[in-house]
């Protein structure tokens, strides 16, 4: 069996040819997921893994309540509209009724925003006005403004309108801006400190509270954006107290719940019932939404704690995940399956638990690319391998193909190259050899074109009787074929195996010879010789070329053999005449000197198979 083998330069430079192409796909993979990172695609996504990941909650400060607006208090007092602000007056008054018992500031996430020319507007404000610690809301429209310059005009966004608490409160109170950005999925992760109204900065709402209880305004407000990620302590009505049995406004208000119960505290007064149409689907609460006023005492929160999360910039983003696609590569240069997978694994579990640690200090790492990007890539990995190792069976397939069975071969390359390599052994095996009686005096009366086609029929039918059986076509020598049976995969039954292919050979030769009749009179026919025995079997020659090959005295009486059958006959030695013996019919020819043999050798026509015998 002859393959040819390329030289170790060639063979070399394939490989890298072939690493080239992986690595340019590899790289078009990796700038295709960056700039799908880059428009900001898998958004909704990413933010859920954040939810997931980052969001757990925690111990909400016991020094922050929410008083709720709640629906005992609506059936008790009626529409808010009616009682809004006469009501919110009358618990400023309990709430401040003693000094030593007072709350340190009362937060009214309540929009007073027009005189509503009646006696309550007094009220509040006087109420208010009883101690410094009232904080209320104001409120922004945003929308988008026309700036004309001298190359043109653009767009921008800005604040259109801004409403702020009626005058007369005014004077008493200080305000901030209730308003809280939801992002596109729906859902409050973010919040604002600042932004620009009327000609100047105006606060959030929850930065208020904290200058009126600090006396100076927070860290996180005095940057240039104000746009920060809520790091969620409390869950819905953890402020509140509980979904059953909360701080009710009405409660307070009737002394059924203690003004003792608030002093020192900052006390945040707003809706707690769905009619008020205040509440939003947060990252820490994505099925139960959470009343606005707890919102504001979760930002408030984060404030005091001076716990802030930055997320990365746009360019840092996508180096993290430029750097997790570098180490996943790096992983996969092992190129095998199992330790790529298990490096790759570790490589995402150490970023998993890494953002997590990070968040803990104050960062917001990207999950969604940076994971998905490393997993992609580990898939084109196994992909590309699994494409390669495919494509290399199929070649190996091709060569061995043309000697063996579709079977065998699958066999042989599951070796893959070290199938392949300079070596042999010594086995036992069948050889036969087959050759075309009378082929020479018809190659004389046809033309060449003829004669080849002719040539490969009987060949073809020659491989076709080796491949039934289960052997391998060792060679073609001219006119003759040379087979053997149990190498180089174990074959039971071989000897056997060889005998029938002899048998098979003679059968088909006859069905062609009367084809041949149509255009010569010139008769053929094959003749085969069969041994078996030890025989050093392997692939024989120079890394360049080699054959694989059986050699040894077996192989040299097989030969002699089939020199010795004349057309239409199958001629056995007597080794395989005895491993046989009672499952073949044979015809013994005596004792005969073979060519280079030194003694002469009992040899027997085969007639035919002993069906009754069994196999």
């Amino acid at each position: 069996m002859k393959i040819k083998r390329e030289t170790n330069a060639e063979n070399t430079k394939k490989k890298q040819r072939k690493a080239g192409g992986s690595f340019w796909m590899m790289l078009i993979l990796c700038a295709a997921l960056l700039v799908l990172q880059y428009l900001g695609t898998g958004g909704t996504l990413e933010y859920q893994l954040q939810d997931g990941h980052y969001q757990k909650g925690g111990l909400p400060d016991p020094l922050i309540c929410v008083i709720g607006i709640d629906e005992e208090t609506m059936q008790e007092y009626g529409t808010w509209q009616s009682w809004s602000r006469s009501g919110t007056a009358k618990l400023l008054e309990v709430l401040n009724a003693d000094p030593d018992w007072a709350p340190a500031v009362i937060g009214l996430d309540i929009g007073f925003f027009g005189e509503s020319g009646t006696e309550t507007d007094r009220e509040l404000a006087e109420a208010a006005a009883l101690y410094d610690n009232v904080v209320t809301t104001s409120y922004a429209s945003f929308g988008s403004e026309v700036i004309e310059t001298e190359s043109g005009f653009y767009t921008q966004d800005a604040v259109i309108t801004y409403e702020v608490p009626y005058d007369a409160l005014r004077e008493q109170v200080s305000y901030g801006f209730s308003n809280v950005p939801v992002d596109s999925d729906g859902i409050v992760r973010h919040c604002l400190y600042q932004i620009r109204a009327d000609g100047g900065t105006e606060y959030s709402f929850a930065v208020e509270l904290y200058r009126k209880y600090m006396g100076e305004l927070p860290e996180a407000a005095l940057g240039q954006s104000g746009y920060e990620y809520i790091p969620y302590a409390g869950q819905p009505y953890d402020y509140y107290g509980s979904e059953t049995a909360g701080l009710s406004f009405a409660q307070v208000v009737s002394g059924e719940i203690p003004a003792e119960f608030f002093a020192g505290a900052i006390v945040l007064v707003g809706p707690y019932t769905t009619g008020l149409m205040d509440s939003y689907y947060t990252s820490v609460s994505r099925d139960v939404p959470m009343y606005g006023v707890e919102v504001h005492a979760n930002i408030l929160q984060a404030l005091l704690e001076g716990n802030r999360k930055t997320e990365l910039p746009q360019a840092a983003r996508l180096l993290v995940t430029l750097a997790l696609m570098a180490a996943t590569l790096l992983c996969l240069r092992t190129r095998r399956v199992g330790v790529s997978a298990a490096l790759t694994a570790a490589c995402l579990g150490v970023y998993w638990f890494g953002t997590g640690a990070l968040y803990e200090r104050g960062w917001v790492l990207p999950l969604l690319y940076p994971m998905a990007s490393a997993a992609v890539l580990y898939i084109c990995y196994v992909a590309f391998q699994y494409l390669r190792e495919r494509r290399e069976k199929k070649r190996l397939e091709g060569i061995f193909g043309k000697y063996v069975s579709k079977e065998v071969a699958q066999n042989i390359v599951k070796g893959g190259e070290e199938a392949l390599k300079l070596g042999g052994q010594k086995k036992d095996i069948a050889v036969l050899f087959v050759d075309i009686r009378g082929f020479t005096p018809l190659s004389e009366s046809l033309p060449p074109e003829k004669v080849v086609e002719i040539l490969n029929r009987y060949l073809e039918l020659t491989t076709t009787a080796v491949f039934n059986n289960h052997g391998t076509v060792d060679k073609f020598i001219g006119d003759a074929t040379m087979a053997v049976y149990n190498a180089p995969l174990d074959l039971d039954d071989y000897v056997f195996c060889a005998v029938k292919t002899g048998l098979d050979m003679a059968a088909a030769a006859k069905a062609l010879e009367e084809e041949l009749k149509l255009v010569t009179d010139k008769k053929v026919g094959f003749g085969v010789g069969i041994n078996c025995g030890s025989a050093v079997i392997g692939n024989i020659g120079t890394s360049a070329r080699m054959d694989y090959t059986a050699i040894g005295n077996t192989v040299n009486v097989a030969a002699r053999l089939e020199g010795q059958a004349k057309a239409g006959e199958v001629v056995i030695s007597q080794a395989v005449y005895d491993r046989l013996q009672g499952r073949i019919r044979v015809t013994s020819l005596g004792k005969r000197a073979l060519k280079g043999i030194a003694e002469a050798s009992e040899v027997y026509r085969v007639d035919g198979i002993v069906e009754d015998a069994g196999t």
